[in-house]
């Protein structure tokens, strides 16, 4: 017999075998090892077909894997087949509202991201859902429900960087003023860089915007050179940073454009 999970880190209430393909492509995903991940999962899928819950685990998995990869559309694919199997079962709604999101979708987001709150039984996990549908809507043009979620997210998830990044995003970049407060972002967006250790450029860069939205061009300028010198020399988000730094140097805020990524 092979090592089994603790009873405690038992993944979605299954006693997984650390000596299988499954257990092993888990803690491949778990450590960051996103191709070896795949391979091990992929092979999961295979040989555990006639237990669903099984199948489900290593889509959901192999999903994740896939989507730090940047391999969204086979990500989706996993997720939506988790929806199938799974379909009262909220991780398989959430996942996929996420790529949703990151691709653009922002209706489908919403229609996942709600189904996710709908189905929690409990708080746990509802910070996160209530800002990637706050992203959405704020994406649609639909600033009120946006403004919602955000409020409920930062309540829930108050030392959730994302969290606090996503609403800092909106506070400092709405394109109605109605819903503009640079001195909100600027709090909600330096909290975040202080819990993730101003490691994360893409919430350095909020804080750009926060700070120019403040009318305090000058900080906007620094802040943005700083996430600038997080990227990677051909990372895709430098020619975004580097139009917003000249944006901060004419003086002009940022406005999220909607249904913009």
């Amino acid at each position: 017999m092979g090592n089994t999970t603790p009873p405690g880190n038992r993944a979605q209430g299954v006693l997984i075998d650390m000596d299988t393909n499954l257990g092993r492509g888990i803690a491949a995903e778990l450590s960051q090892d996103y191709k070896e991940a795949v391979k091990l999962l992929t092979r999961a899928i295979e040989e555990e077909q006639g237990e669903a819950i099984k199948v489900a685990l290593a889509r959901r998995f192999r999903g994740l894997a896939y989507k730090h990869l940047g391999r969204r559309n086979e990500a989706l694919n996993d997720f939506l087949e988790v929806i199938r199997i799974q379909p009262k079962l909220d991780l398989g709604y959430y996942d996929a509202g996420v790529i949703y999101n990151l691709t653009n979708r922002y209706q489908e987001a919403v229609d996942a991201m709600t189904r996710a709150i709908d189905l929690r039984h409990d708080d746990s996990g509802l910070a996160r859902r209530r800002s990637e549908r706050g992203n959405a809507y704020l994406h649609l043009g639909q600033f009120k429900r946006a403004q919602d979620d955000f409020v409920a997210a930062v309540r829930l998830g108050a030392r959730d960087p994302d969290v606090l990044n996503n609403a800092a995003w909106f506070r400092a970049t709405c394109p109605d003023p109605a819903f503009r407060n640079g001195k909100e972002a600027v709090d909600l967006a330096s909290r975040a860089c202080q819990l993730d250790k101003w490691k994360d450029a893409d919430q350095i860069d909020t804080l750009a915007a926060a700070h120019a939205e403040a009318g305090n061009f000058a900080e906007a300028e620094r802040y943005q050179l700083k996430a600038l010198s997080l990227l990677s020399a051909d990372e895709a988000l430098r020619s975004k940073f580097q139009a917003r730094l000249k944006q901060y140097r004419a003086k002009q805020p940022v406005r999220q454009g909607i249904g913009e990524g």
